[in-house]
Order: structure tokens, then sequence, then C-alpha cells
């Protein structure tokens, strides 16, 4: 009795950390030449979407170095469904808080992570297209060392 008790405990155990880890359906970084973002420099993602009845959720992370020098990151994203949908967002991702970076451990890289959609649901297969423009107004953004998109399936409620 005491072994079935157990054994459906670990199964348990294991099952709750299975679920937890979602493990992303696309993930890509663009990582920058001398850790500088160009204004006009748009940086696009094509996301393939195989399961169009599940819903997603997209995820932007940008890793900053010491030289980043604002405190938000101005960012324009465009994102083109398979289906011809058209979605645009202007963002400031939330980088520094005074002179700390946002989240930041002391002797690890810098990553924030900003939602840019949740539960989205796309209506058909085929390519997904994000376009992320950097909207400082400067020439140049120095500081960035990489900008990522993160795609999840949603959790279901």
């Amino acid at each position: 009795m005491k072994k079935n008790i157990l054994f459906f405990a670990i199964i348990c155990l294991l099952a709750g950390a299975s679920c937890s880890d979602r493990k992303p359906v696309f993930e890509k970084y663009y990582k920058f030449e001398n850790s500088t973002w160009d204004r006009f420099n748009k940086i696009i993602f094509n996301i393939p979407i195989e399961n169009p009845v599940a819903a997603y959720d997209i995820t932007l992370v940008l890793k900053p170095n010491k030289d980043f020098s604002y405190s938000v990151l101005p960012v324009y994203i465009i994102m083109n469904t398979p289906s011809g949908e058209e979605r645009m967002n202007d963002i400031k991702i939330r980088v520094k808080d005074k002179d700390k970076f946002v989240g930041e451990v002391e002797g690890q890289p810098v990553v924030i992570k900003t939602s840019l959609w949740k539960g989205l649901s796309i209506s058909e297969k085929g390519t997904c297209v994000i376009s992320l423009e950097n909207i400082v107004p400067k020439i140049q953004t120095s500081g960035i060392n990489e900008i990522g998109i993160i795609v999840e399936q949603a959790e279901q409620k």
C-alpha cells in the first residue's frame, strides 16, 4: 500500500513538473554587430505556424549590456499572420530603474522579457512575420547585445 502511494505521488510530481515547463515552439535571437542597433535596421523573425488551432504566447527578449544608457527602449512592432491580419504596436521596454538594470542579478548577463501577446489565436498554417524597429531618436543605440522572440503554446485554462 505504501509503495502504491509513493508511486502515485512521484507520478503526480513528474506530471506537474512537465506541465509547467513549456517548451517554445519558436525561439530565435538576433545578435547585433558591435552591440549596436542602427535606427533603420528592422529585425525580422519568420515564425512557422504548424498548429493554427492552438493559442500562442509571444515574448520579446532583450539582452542589453553596461553600455546601454536609456531607461527604456522604444520599439515599433508589426506582426503579419498567415491569414493576412496585421497588428502594429509601439512598446517601451523598461530596461533600467535609475542606473540599475531591471531584474539585474549580480554576476549574470541581463535578460529582459516583455510579453507582446498572450493567448493569441492564429487561424491558418503558414508563416507569421514579426518585424521590430528601434525608434530611439538617435541613429545608433549602443549597448544591445541581442534581441529575440520566444513563441510558446498558451496554457490551457
